[in-house]
C-alpha cells in the first residue's frame, strides 16, 4: 500500500480556503505554465504576519481545562477524612468512576473542578462539608496523532503540554535516507500540517523547522493531527463526480484529459465547466477553475499537470467553492483513513 502523501493534505488545503477569510483573500494570479485563455486561477494570498496573526487568536480561544475521559487516572482526596484519600482511580470503559460512600460516578466528560463539586454534593449527604480534590494522575484519554514521514508515526497521550516541535522529538524525528553517500531527510515540510477538528492551522512547517521560528511551534490539543509526508511522493488525484475515483503516479507532460480518461468516465451530475484543480504548498495553495468542454472542443488549451495535484470535478450546481469543500471533505477523510487501516493492518 503507497503512502497517502496528499491526500489529507488536500483536505486541509480545502478547509484553509474555506476557513481564512479573516486574514486573507483569494486572489486572481498570472501563472506562467497556464495559458490565459484555459482556465481561471485563484491563489490564497496568506503572508507570515497573517499566519501568526492567527494562531495568536486561536491560542487566546484555546479550552484550559481539558475534559476527562475513559482511561485517565485520578487521585482523590477529602480534607481531613484519610480513609477517603484515593489514589490510581481509573475511568472505566463506561466512563463512571468507583468511590468510598457515594459507589459510581460519572467522569466522562467532566473538567477537574467539575468533578470536585460532584463528588463534594454526593458526599454532602454523608459528611458535613466535605472539600475534595482532584488531581489527574495520567492523562490517557487526551491523544495526537503524528503520521508520515517520522521515525515513529503512531497516536501517542497527551499527558502533559507540549508542541509541535516536542510532538516530533518524542517521534523520532524526521526520516533519513541515504542520496550519494549523504544522508538526507524525506520528509516534504512544504506540505506538511497540523490539523483541529477537521480544519487546518495556518503552521509554516518550513519555517518552523528549517528557519527556527519557533513562533509557528504552538502547543497540541487532544485530537491534533499532524502529517508529514514524503518528499519522494508523486501522485496525482482525481476525485469528485467520476465513475472511479483514484490516485496514480505521475508523469511527466501529463495533460489532464488524459489523466481523467484513467477515471473511467464522469456521472450524470458532473459540472464539466468548472474542474477545480487544487496545487502548490499547504500554506499558499493555488485553485485551478477549468472548462473542461472547451478543451474538449479545441477552443481552449491543454493543462499540464504537476506532481501532487488534486483535480476535483464538482456536481452541477455547486458554484460556491465552500460547498465543494463541503463535498470532498467526507471523501477525503474517508480514503484518508482507509489507507491508514490497510496500512496497519498490512505491517
Amino acid at each position: 500500500m503507497r503512502e497517502p502523501s496528499l491526500l489529507f493534505t488536500t483536505i486541509l488545503m480545502c478547509t484553509l480556503l474555506a476557513g481564512c477569510n479573516s486574514t486573507s483573500e483569494l486572489q486572481t494570479i498570472p501563472q506562467q505554465n497556464i495559458p490565459p485563455d484555459t482556465a481561471e486561477i485563484r491563489k490564497l494570498s496568506m503572508t507570515p504576519e497573517q499566519q501568526l496573526a492567527a494562531l495568536t487568536r486561536l491560542a487566546d480561544q484555546e479550552i484550559t481545562s481539558p475534559t476527562l475521559g475513559r482511561g485517565d487516572i485520578l487521585n482523590v482526596s477529602v480534607y481531613d477524612e484519610p480513609d477517603l484519600t484515593i489514589k490510581g482511580i481509573l475511568i472505566r470503559p463506561d466512563g463512571n468512576i468507583s468511590f468510598s460512600l457515594v459507589g459510581d460516578v460519572m467522569a466522562e466528560g467532566l473538567t477537574v473542578n467539575e468533578l470536585s463539586e460532584s463528588l463534594t454534593e454526593q458526599l454532602s449527604e454523608y459528611l458535613l462539608s466535605p472539600k475534595v480534590s482532584v488531581i489527574v494522575h495520567e492523562f490517557n484519554s487526551q491523544q495526537f496523532t503524528i503520521f508520515g514521514e517520522v521515525v515513529h508515526p503512531g497516536v501517542y497521550p497527551l499527558k502533559t503540554q507540549m508542541s509541535i516541535t516536542e510532538a516530533l522529538a518524542g517521534a523520532g524525528g524526521l526520516n533519513k535516507g541515504q542520496f550519494r553517500a549523504t544522508t538526507v531527510e524525506l520528509a516534504d515540510l512544504s506540505h506538511a500540517f497540523i490539523a483541529r477538528q477537521e480544519r487546518v492551522l495556518p503552521v509554516d512547517f518550513v519555517r518552523l523547522i528549517r528557519q527556527g521560528d519557533l513562533r509557528y511551534d504552538i502547543s497540541l490539543q487532544s485530537g491534533d493531527y499532524i502529517y508529514i509526508p514524503s518528499g519522494l511522493s508523486k501522485e496525482v488525484y482525481i476525485l469528485g463526480e467520476v465513475s472511479k475515483p483514484m490516485l496514480f503516479a505521475y508523469r511527466e507532460n501529463m495533460p489532464m484529459s488524459r489523466t481523467l480518461a484513467q477515471a473511467e468516465g464522469f456521472t450524470q451530475d458532473a459540472d464539466l465547466k468548472r474542474i477545480h484543480i487544487l496545487r502548490g504548498a499547504l500554506h499558499n495553495p493555488t485553485v485551478i477553475i477549468i472548462n473542461f468542454k472547451e478543451v474538449l472542443a479545441g477552443r481552449a488549451r491543454e493543462i499540464p499537470l504537476e506532481p501532487g495535484d488534486v483535480i476535483y470535478v464538482p456536481p452541477t450546481g455547486l458554484t460556491s467553492f465552500s460547498r465543494v469543500i463541503d463535498k470532498i471533505i467526507p471523501t477525503i477523510q474517508a480514503l484518508q483513513v482507509g489507507i491508514i487501516l490497510g496500512q496497519t493492518v498490512g505491517s
